[in-house]
C-alpha cells in the first residue's frame, strides 16, 4: 500500500468496506470486531492511527513495532480470531506521522471474534447472535472462493518463468497435444482464470491461485506470510519426529517434494497389484489421491499450517478447511464440492486430480487392497482430518464376547447377524496394539466417556473416576462395566451395538427390558439420533410401522474409539 492508496482511502471516508481508528500506545480494543466483520463481509482496510473524519493522528514511535508484533499474534491466536487468519501490515509515515493500514480480504470461513460473529452494515460493526442471520451469514459464504482474490499489484514479473516450463514439461508428459505445451505463459493464465476480470468490480489481474502454483516463495510469503505444509515422521519418536520437511512453495512443487518424500519413507512400503493388465504401486495411487486432494482443497487464507504426520501404525493428516458440515464424511453420501475449483481444474491438466469426489473413492478402494481390512476416516471441520489405519484391525470374536458381557447383554438372546456385525467393528490402531484385555477395556471405557460427554445431551461419565488398579480386581467383566461407568451410558453403548443391524423400537424396549416406549426415545434414541449416532431406516416416514433404528457410520466410530 503506498501513500497514495493511503490518501485515497482517507479522502473516502469510513463505508462499508473502510474503517479509520486512532491508536497512540496500543491497539484498540474494538480493532478485532472490525477485523471480523470485513472478513464475514466484502472485506475492507483498517487505518490505525486516524480519527473518524480521516484525518491523520498517528502512532507513538515507540509503539509501532510492539504494536504490529500484537497483532500478528492475535490474528494468529484462535482465542481471538477463530479461525485464525493472517495478511499483512503496512506501515507508512508521512510529515512525521505513523500509520498502519491493514487491507483485509473476505473470507470464505465465517470467524468470530473472542466467540462473537460480527458482520458490516454501513460504516458499523454488527454483532450476530440470531439463528436466522447466522444461517443467511452461511449462506452467503457457500459460493465464494479465496482463490479467485484479484490482486491488482500482482504481476507476471513476481511469477516463476521455471514453474510455467516445469508445468509444460508435467503435461507434455501425459498429453502432447496439449495447447498449453506451446502457449504463452498469459495464454496459460487467462484459459486456467488465474488471470481474471471480476465483472462486479471491474478489477483485473491475477489471483491468489495464481501466485499459489506460480508464485516465487518470496512472493507466496509476501501474501500469506503463515502459510505453511508439513511432513512428519514419528515412528521413533513421537514426541518430536525421525524425520520432517517443512515447505513454504508453490503448490507445483509441494506436489512434487511431498511425493517424493513419501516415496522415501521407510515407514511407507511399496506395494504392488495389478490392475487390468498393469502392475501398480497401491502407495503412490493412495498418497497421489490424498496429497492431490489436501492441496485442492485446503483452505489458503487460514493461519493454520497443514500436517501430514507417518506414525507407526497410521497416518493422520489435518488441513485448514472451509467446511459445509461439521463431522465425519460417510462414502455413500457425501457431496463432492471443490472449494478451490480453479487450483483443481489446473491439477486436472497434470492428472494429479480426477473428477470431483473421487478421491476419496479411490483411498476406500486402494486402501483396503494396501492394508486389508483398514477403512480411511474423513472428519470435516474447520481442520479437515484424514485419518488412513496402516495396521487394519476388528473387534473379533473374543473381545466382542468380553464386550457384550461388559455393558451386561446376553449373547445367546441376539441373532447371528448381531453378533457378526459387532465382532467387525473397527477398532483404532491404538487399541489394536493393546493386548492386555484389562488395558483394552479400561481405556476403552475411558474413550467412550471422553468422547461421549462432549456430545449433547448424551451425558456418558464415569461414575467415580475408578482408577486402573482397582479395575483390574473386579471379578467379573459386567461388574467392571458397572464399576466403570453409569447405568444410563452403558444403556447407550448397549443400544448402539444392538443396533448395528437395524432394530425395531420393540425389539430394543424387549432387550433393555425398559417398558415406556415414549420415555425410551426421549431419554436414549432421541439424543442419539439428534447426534448422529443412530438414524431411521425409513427416513422419509418416521412413524412408519417398519421403522428401524440403525447405528450410523459416526456411531460405528464411536464404538471401535475414533475421534468423531
Amino acid at each position: 500500500m503506498t501513500i497514495d492508496d493511503l490518501h485515497k482511502t482517507l479522502s473516502k471516508g469510513e463505508d462499508i468496506h473502510t474503517e479509520f481508528k486512532e491508536a497512540n500506545l496500543k491497539v484498540p480494543t474494538n480493532f478485532y470486531d472490525t477485523v471480523v466483520s470485513f472478513l464475514n463481509r466484502e472485506g475492507g482496510t483498517i487505518v490505525l492511527g486516524a480519527d473518524d473524519k480521516g484525518a491523520v493522528t498517528g502512532i507513538d514511535s515507540t509503539s509501532v513495532e510492539q504494536m504490529k508484533k500484537d497483532i500478528v499474534t492475535a490474528l494468529n491466536n484462535k482465542d481471538v480470531i477463530n479461525p485464525p487468519v493472517n495478511f499483512p501490515l503496512y506501515q507508512i509515515t508521512e510529515n512525521g506521522k505513523t500509520v498502519l493500514c491493514i487491507k483485509i480480504p473476505v473470507s470464505s470461513q465465517i470467524h468470530t471474534h473472542a466467540g462473537i460473529i460480527y458482520d458490516r452494515e454501513n460504516d458499523s460493526d454488527i454483532r450476530i447472535e440470531d439463528d436466522a442471520r447466522i444461517s443467511d451469514l452461511y449462506f452467503r459464504k457457500r459460493n465464494y472462493f479465496t482463490e479467485n482474490e484479484i490482486f491488482p499489484h500482482l504481476k507476471i514479473e513476481d511469477l516463476d518463468d521455471n514453474l510455467f516450463d516445469k508445468a509444460r514439461t508435467i503435461i507434455r508428459s501425459v498429453d502432447t497435444s496439449h495447447p498449453w505445451i506451446s502457449a504463452s505463459n498469459m495464454t496459460i493464465l487467462r484459459d486456467s482464470t488465474l488471470y481474471r476480470k471480476d465483472m462486479r468490480t471491474g478489477v483485473e489481474g491475477l489471483t491468489l491461485a495464481a501466485a499459489l502454483i506460480f508464485g516465487k516463495d518470496e512472493t507466496i510469503r509476501n501474501l500469506l506470510p503463515a502459510y505453511k505444509f508439513d511432513i512428519m515422521v514419528r515412528v521413533q519418536d513421537t514426541d518430536r519426529w525421525d524425520d520432517k520437511v517443512s515447505l513454504r512453495t508453490n503448490l507445483i512443487d509441494t506436489y512434487l517434494q511431498t511425493m517424493d518424500f513419501i516415496k522415501k519413507s521407510h515407514a511407507l512400503p511399496e506395494k504392488f497389484y495389478l490392475e487390468g493388465d498393469q502392475r501398480k504401486d497401491l502407495r503412490e495411487l493412495i498418497f497421489r489421491e490424498i496429497v492431490a486432494n489436501v492441496i485442492v482443497h485446503r483452505e489458503y487464507t487460514s493461519a493454520f499450517s497443514t500436517e501430514i504426520v507417518i506414525y507407526n501404525n497410521r497416518i493422520e493428516i489435518s488441513n485448514p478447511n472451509k467446511p459445509l458440515f461439521r463431522g465425519i464424511m460417510a462414502l455413500d453420501t457425501f457431496s463432492p464440492f471443490a472449494k478451490n475449483p480453479n487450483i483443481r481444474r489446473f491439477f486436472s491438466e497434470f492428472r494429479w486430480t480426477d473428477e470431483i469426489g473421487s478421491g476419496i473413492k479411490n483411498v476406500y478402494k486402494y486402501l483396503n487392497l494396501y492394508v486389508t481390512g483398514s477403512k480411511p476416516l474423513f472428519i470435516e471441520d474447520d481442520k479437515f482430518k484424514t485419518i488412513i489405519p496402516l495396521v487394519a484391525s476388528v473387534l473379533g470374536k473374543d473381545k466382542a464376547t468380553i464386550l457384550l458381557e461388559f455393558v451386561g447383554l446376553d449373547k445367546l438372546k441376539l441373532t447371528e447377524e448381531n453378533i457378526t456385525s459387532i465382532e467387525a467393528l473397527e477398532l483404532t490402531p491404538e487399541l489394536t496394539e493393546i493386548s492386555d484385555l484389562n488395558e483394552f477395556f479400561f481405556k476403552k471405557g475411558a474413550s467412550w466417556i471422553e468422547k461421549g460427554s462432549k456430545h449433547k445431551n448424551l451425558r456418558f461419565k464415569n461414575i467415580n473416576n475408578l482408577p486402573f488398579d482397582n479395575f483390574t480386581k473386579r471379578v467379573s467383566w459386567i461388574e467392571k462395566g458397572s464399576k466403570l461407568m453409569d447405568k444410563r451410558s452403558i444403556t447407550l453403548l448397549k443400544i448402539l451395538l444392538l443396533c448395528s443391524t437395524p432394530q425395531k423400537i420393540e425389539n430394543l424396549l424387549s432387550a433393555l427390558e425398559f417398558n415406556s416406549r415414549d420415555r425410551f426415545r426421549e431419554l436414549y434414541l432421541t439424543p442419539l439420533r439428534n447426534n448422529g449416532f443412530i438414524e431411521y431406516t425409513i427416513k422419509e416416514k418416521p412413524n412408519s410401522p417398519d421403522q428401524h433404528y440403525a447405528t450410523t457410520e459416526k456411531g460405528k466410530r464411536f464404538l471401535g474409539g475414533f475421534e468423531i
